[in-house]
C-alpha cells in the first residue's frame, strides 16, 4: 500500500468518524419532566371507585356502630327499670349484657377502624402502582431521562423539587394517557 493511499484511508475513517460523531451529537439528549402526582392521582379512574367503595364502607360501619350502640341504651334503660321495680338479679343480667355490649363496641370500633385503614392504603398503593406503570409505559421511548414529581415535599415539608428550568410539565398528558389506558381495561373492585 503506497503512502498516499494509506494517507486517503486514514483521512476518509476520519471524515467517517467525525461524521458518526457529530451525527451522535446532534440526537437531543433525554430531557427532565416533571408532574404533579397528587393530580395524577385524583384523576386516576381507579380512585374515584376506589373512593366510592371506601365511602359505603364507612357508611356501613357507622350504621352498625349506631345499631349495637342503640342497642346498648335499650339494654342500660332496661336495667334501670329493673332496678326500680326492685328486680336485682334480672338486672344483674342486663348490666353483664350492657358490658358485653360496650366491648363489642369497642372491638367494632377499632376492628373495623382499623380494617377501613389498611383498605385505603391498599388501595392508595394499587392505584400509585398503576400510575408508576402508565409513567413507565408514556415513557417507553425514552425520550425523558428523569421524571420528578413536583407535589411531593420532603420529610421536613419542604419541597423536593424547588427548581427545574426546561423541564416539561407531563402532568396533563399522563393523565390523558391513564384515561386512554383505561378504556381498554377499566379499573376493576380494589382489594
Amino acid at each position: 500500500m503506497t503512502t498516499v493511499m494509506a494517507k486517503k484511508l486514514v483521512f476518509g475513517l476520519l471524515l467517517f468518524s467525525l461524521s458518526l460523531l457529530s451525527s451522535i451529537s446532534k440526537e437531543p439528549s433525554p430531557s427532565i419532566a416533571v408532574l404533579d402526582m397528587t393530580e395524577v392521582f385524583a384523576n386516576h379512574p381507579a380512585t374515584e371507585l376506589a373512593s366510592k367503595e371506601l365511602t359505603e364502607a364507612r357508611e356501613v360501619s357507622r350504621k352498625t356502630f349506631k345499631e349495637k350502640s342503640n342497642l346498648l341504651k335499650q339494654v342500660l334503660q332496661k336495667h334501670q327499670e329493673l332496678i326500680r321495680a326492685g328486680k336485682k338479679e334480672e338486672a344483674a343480667e342486663e348490666l353483664k349484657k350492657a358490658n358485653e355490649a360496650e366491648r363489642a363496641i369497642a372491638t367494632l370500633r377499632t376492628t373495623e377502624l382499623r380494617d377501613l385503614e389498611e383498605k385505603f392504603r391498599k388501595s392508595k398503593n394499587q392505584i400509585m402502582k398503576d400510575i408508576q406503570k402508565s409513567v413507565a409505559a408514556f415513557n417507553k421511548d425514552g425520550r425523558y431521562a428523569l421524571i420528578f414529581d413536583h407535589s411531593s415535599s420532603s420529610s421536613n415539608g419542604l419541597p423536593q423539587v424547588v427548581h427545574a428550568p426546561g423541564a416539561e410539565d407531563i402532568t396533563t398528558a399522563v393523565i390523558a394517557f391513564i384515561k386512554k389506558e383505561s378504556e381498554k381495561s377499566p379499573p376493576k373492585h380494589t382489594p
